[in-house]
């Protein structure tokens, strides 16, 4: 390359020698990462996957921290204690664990946490409602048969469907496109169910999916029915932790000591040769961390503020942007007794209202019908998008009104407790649980499973079994397999 008219051979030496002299005193004044970058890995995001994965790295010689945004532990995996009374606590995100969800049941072991059954017929003795009349979920199958045959049928069609479909690999199967430019309510309008087993359809499938049906992928639905068919229903939603679901990720932090930081929300990712620098926001300025790995353990919502330096792949900003979590809140109300228990009922509650499903939040707690005892309503779809939008008062006597309908004889027992989370309102989570909308199986899943340079995805949503603790723990434990071993 010629040098510029006007600029002789000894000027651009000098010039030259001037721009490296620049450079050089540049980088003395950046911060440079230390020889041990190599061994370090940081996790944004202090839930169950956040947490298993650093467990999991930490034993294989890697240095780790994780960041999390809020002030506490657990992410979506949050117990409260207040303001309920008699020693009652309910979940307002993770509720159950499946008989094989053996990650989390391994866990809770690993760390001397009781686990606590909550009763196996409590399906059986569900409070029906239905155009204004209730009846027990039992007795009412045994009138229309049609309603428990409606509701098999369907879920065989969706596995019938599926055939030989790889769970891990959804994006493979021979139909995937067709299937995942459709939505599960494509496939019921295809289907001919009675009122009362439409009832049980829309009911169950809204808040498996924490969304309406046409908001689902029929892609992701398949890919959730071929993982759940191995499952009877008893051993469905079968436990808790005994002293409240956040005792697990309060245990793992305290493992993980001062490799956790709470507090610490991540506002930029620096990709360099080295790794990353990760940029963190904090009441006296921002604070540098570097590694070699990144996890981003939180849900593609909550990673919508961070900057990353250079963009990610155009691709991956996409799946960031467009990926959401379905809507889903819960409103749970104290009572000075478990009136529903002297009836022969479960508490558990399956209507044709706006709230759709409720259960005992106690159930797993010992007590009888003359203890406290709290149920609570799961809200999805868009009935939860609209109760999100209410002020918290507003949404606990909305939500109660609609309760009463179902149990008047309840309202004299109300202790004037309850408290509700809207999980949309979450500013570091933007919602319930992962949904896949039509169009975004195929896209997205692939790129939530790889690694993107240093940057590696965990969370419920990555799961083939998704939107339950177990679905977190297990991405945890893939990933930190993928990683492998910290260097020596």
């Amino acid at each position: 390359m010629e040098a510029r008219p006007g600029l002789n051979r000894r000027q651009f030496l000098g010039a030259a020698g001037a721009v490296a002299a620049s450079t050089f005193l540049a980088a003395c004044t950046t911060p440079r990462p230390d020889a041990s970058t190599r061994q370090k890995v940081v996790v944004v995001g202090g839930g169950l996957s956040g947490l298993t994965t650093a467990l999991a790295l930490r034993s294989t010689g890697w240095d780790v921290t994780v960041l999390e945004a809020r002030d506490r532990v657990g992410g979506r995996v949050h117990t409260l204690h207040a303001p309920f009374t008699d020693g009652l606590h309910v979940e307002a995100g993770g509720e159950s664990i499946d008989d094989n969800h053996v990650q989390i049941q391994a866990l809770a072991r690993h760390y001397g946490l009781a686990l606590a059954r909550r009763p196996a017929d409590k399906l059986e003795r569900a409070a029906v409602v239905l155009g204004g009349h209730r009846s027990v979920l039992q007795s009412t199958a045994a009138a229309d048969p049609a309603m428990l045959s409606g509701y098999v049928s369907f879920g065989a069609g969706l596995i019938a469907l599926a055939g030989n479909l790889d769970p891990a690999h959804p994006e493979s199967a021979p139909m995937a496109e067709v299937w995942d430019a459709q939505s599960l309510q494509d496939y019921a309008d295809t289907q001919t169910l009675d009122p009362a087993a439409e009832l049980l359809v829309q009911s169950d499938y809204r808040g498996n999916f924490n969304a309406q049906l046409h908001e689902v992928s029929l892609l992701f639905a398949l890919q959730q029915a071929v993982v759940d068919a191995s499952l009877s229903e008893a051993g469905v939603e079968h436990m808790r932790i005994a002293a409240g679901n956040s005792a697990l990720p309060e245990a793992m932090a305290r493992d993980l000591g001062s490799s956790v930081r709470v507090g610490s929300p991540v506002t930029k990712v620096e990709q360099r040769a080295s790794g990353v620098r990760v940029h963190v926001s904090g009441p006296t300025g921002t604070t540098t961390f570097d590694a070699a790995r990144l996890v981003l353990a939180a849900p593609p919502p909550a990673l919508r503020s961070i900057r990353f330096d250079p963009p990610l792949p155009t691709d991956v900003g996409t799946m960031l942007a467009e990926l959401d979590l379905g809507h889903a809140l819960k409103v749970a109300t104290q009572y000075r007794t478990r009136f529903w228990m002297s009836e022969g009922l479960s508490g558990f509650t399956i209507t044709d209202l706006p709230f759709g499903i409720a259960w005992d939040a106690t159930d797993s707690v010992p007590g009888g019908a003359d203890h406290p005892g709290v149920l609570t309503q799961f809200v999805t779809g868009d009935v939860a998008a609209a109760g999100a939008l209410q002020s918290d008062r507003a949404r606990v006597a909305s939500f109660q009104q609609q309760l009463d309908t179902v149990y008047p004889e309840g309202r004299v027992h109300q202790s004037g407790i309850a408290a509700t989370v809207a999980w949309a309102d979450e500013p570091y989570t933007g919602g319930g649980y992962a949904v896949f909308t039509p169009g975004q199986m195929t896209r997205f899943w692939p790129l939530l499973r790889q690694a993107h340079g240093p940057v590696w995805f965990v969370g419920e949503h990555t799961e083939a079994l998704a939107g339950y603790m177990e679905s977190a723990v297990r991405s945890g434990h893939r990933v930190a397999a993928a990683i492998g071993p910290a260097p020596r």
